[in-house]
């Protein structure tokens, strides 16, 4: 993580620095002479909450601030190190004042508020020798699809389970018989617990945790929050929820903040006014980092968001409600010096009724799907001075208008999935309608108006574009005429023709010129500097390794399929691919089954004697005692 180096001292006074593109934010005056101590291991919640007399639960230190609260007395609660077993819930009071309220690590990092119980009673499974059994409870099925959500997705993705064995997660699956090392299957009909841990492991001493709590902080309603120096973890959030959530909250600050290694979403800002987010990340959370919704007057500055989305991409979903970071129906929010890796969906996403955005300064690299996606928004959005690298997209442009893109690097993006470049083009044929949520204003939206200035499009293999798009009649000369490009560079080492413009034409920068009637003042040449240096990955601090494949549904012609999966070590070692799940009749052949980084071709073959029909096909990706699946719909068409 990049922001690993950044020192403590300097991370708490961010906040303060002028920032000119920074709006309204946070402003918590922290004066409080009440102060509280928790501590987990020494702790009662019937002391006074006193250094020497501490408070042993997070909630009881929150409900005396609550009565000094009534008493107009703010409160500074101090929670030392340990792992705190509890949903945090800062809720509305009666005769609620303003003063101000700070949760805060005594030691940042130390404080940990987990969503996940301690699991014992362990007995030698029946069938495998190697795996174990307990009771589990309670039985908490799968989570209901969200409004507006697409169908025919596998149903791991609204599983809400999580295992962890002596701090490394193990993978769910969804049938007993696929159990292997490395893996865990809940039985609800007996209320059984099966989990096959790594060799070697002695189950008698191993702390095995369970997500069981859906939240770890809930703030709701309430002005003048501090959260600091937390680690938020474990929680069993459902999809398109977070485990630590700001509702209906005003003038809130999140400083130093880890969510990471929760069920779907790490830390969610909803109908909220003037919120800062600061020095936080939120890694590893099995569908999006960092999420928020109707929020306004909002920064978020020096935070980071990578490897999320291991949960949707268990189900080969990559492009609906996942990622590194996604906002919807934001007003007057800035995203600064904000860090997005090897998300497996996009780095950062605004869709939706996002209006007065701005993004200084990203740094988004390694991302499946895109770096950036900028989605139905009626604008103004700008993003300046970023590095968009090695992701499906430098930035996906869908039907979003006012749009400012200056002075950003983009680098080695694109020829891993159907629409790529380092700048695409995308969106809905004829515009799209939404509605303003505020105003129930209407908005007929085109990708139209952008500026495109000062930027350099660099492509990094043979494949990629440096612009690609699929629009074309009215949308694309609606897009064309309305653009404003100067004083970009653009490059391709490999082939002049790298622009594909309308109807797949692919043109040199004179025939792109040409095209959009404007950026006549560009130029085709290698940079100056080097993209390279500063479009690095970090490095890696949690070994392990991902597969995407290319499509959650493919249908056989002629009897045959091809689907392709991508595998990436992140400081691992060899991958093996193999396929389980297919039909009578249904074969697969896997090239270049064995690898530690690279695409993989799988060829679906169906004879003569096989049925129609959509089956769930799963793909193992193994290696010693780790396993990643992703399980995908495959319609079986026979010759």
């Amino acid at each position: 993580m990049r922001l690993a180096a950044i020192c403590i001292s300097f991370s708490l006074i961010v906040l303060f620095i002028a920032e000119p593109s920074a709006r309204s934010q946070a402003n918590v005056i922290e004066n409080q002479t009440t102060v509280l101590y928790v501590d987990a291991q020494k702790g009662s919640d019937s002391n006074v909450g006193s250094t020497s007399s501490p408070l042993k639960s997070i909630q009881a230190a929150v409900n005396k601030a609550n009565v000094n609260n009534q008493n107009q007395v703010g409160t500074k609660i101090i929670v030392n190190a340990g792992v705190y077993r509890e949903t945090v819930g800062i809720n509305p009071i009666s005769n609620q004042t303003t003063v101000p309220l700070t949760i805060q690590a005594a030691v940042t990092g130390t404080a940990i508020i987990s969503g996940a119980n301690v699991l014992s009673n362990w007995a030698t499974d029946s069938t495998y020798s190697s795996a174990y059994t307990t009771s589990w409870y309670p039985t908490m099925g799968t989570c209901p699809l969200p409004s507006g959500w697409p169908t025919g997705f596998s149903s791991i993705a609204m599983h809400t389970e999580m295992i962890f064995v002596n701090s490394v997660p193990l993978t769910q699956v969804l049938s007993y018989s696929q159990m292997r090392a490395g893996t865990f299957y809940i039985n609800e009909g007996s209320g059984s617990l099966h989990l096959w841990p790594a060799n070697g492991t002695n189950m008698q001493t191993a702390l095995v945790e369970a997500a069981t709590r859906q939240k770890t902080v809930s703030i709701v309603g309430r002005t003048n929050i501090v959260l600091r120096g937390l680690t938020l973890t474990q929680s069993a959030s459902c999809i398109n929820s977070s485990g630590a959530t700001v509702t209906s909250g005003s003038n809130v600050l999140i400083d130093s903040v880890q969510a990471n290694w929760n069920n779907w979403g790490g830390l969610g800002i909803f109908s909220s006014n003037n919120v800062t987010v600061q020095n936080s990340v939120a890694n590893y959370n099995g569908g999006i980092g960092f999420m928020g919704s109707k929020s306004q007057n909002i920064l978020f500055s020096f935070n980071e968001s990578d490897y999320n989305n291991w949960r949707g991409a268990q189900s080969a979903y990559y492009d609906w409600g996942m990622g590194g970071a996604k906002f919807f129906q934001m007003r007057s929010m800035t995203v600064q010096d904000h860090f997005s890796y090897n998300n497996q969906a996009q780095g950062l996403w605004f869709d939706t009724d996002n209006k007065n955005i701005t993004i200084n300064r990203p740094t988004l690299a390694g991302n499946t799907t895109a770096a950036l996606q900028i989605e139905r928004n009626e604008g103004p959005v700008t993003v300046e001075n970023g590095h968009l690298c090695s992701s499906g997209s430098g930035v996906n442009l869908l039907t979003s208008e006012q749009v400012r893109i200056q002075n950003n690097v983009f680098y080695n993006n694109g020829a891993t999935n159907k629409y790529q470049a380092q700048i695409y083009l995308a969106g809905q044929a004829g515009g799209i309608v939404i509605t303003d949520w505020q105003t129930s204003q209407s908005y007929d939206l085109f990708t139209k108006g952008l500026v495109l200035t000062g930027n350099t499009f660099v492509d990094g293999a043979t494949g990629q574009n440096v612009f690609g798009t699929y629009l074309s009649g009215s949308d694309w000369s609606d897009f064309a005429s309305t653009l404003n490009a100067s004083d970009n560079v653009w490059y391709d080492p490999f082939i002049a023709n790298s622009f594909k413009v309308v109807n797949g034409h692919l043109v040199n920068l004179s025939g792109w010129q040409n095209s959009v009637g404007t950026d006549y003042t560009s130029t085709w040449a290698a940079p100056a500097t080097s993209p390279v240096a500063a479009c690095a990955l970090p490095a890696v601090k949690y070994a392990d390794f991902g597969v995407v494949m290319n499509a959650n549904t493919y249908t056989m012609s002629a009897g045959s399929a091809l689907a392709t999966a991508k595998v990436t070590s992140f400081g691992f070692g060899t991958v093996n691919l193999s396929v389980s799940g297919l039909p009578a009749g249904v074969s697969a052949t896997i090239n270049n089954g064995s690898l530690i980084s690279g695409t993989s071709t799988i060829t679906f073959s169906a004879s003569s004697s096989a049925s129609n029909q959509t089956v769930p096909v799963t793909v193992w990706a193994v290696s010693g005692s780790r396993v990643h699946t992703a399980t995908f719909n495959l319609h079986v068409v026979p010759l």
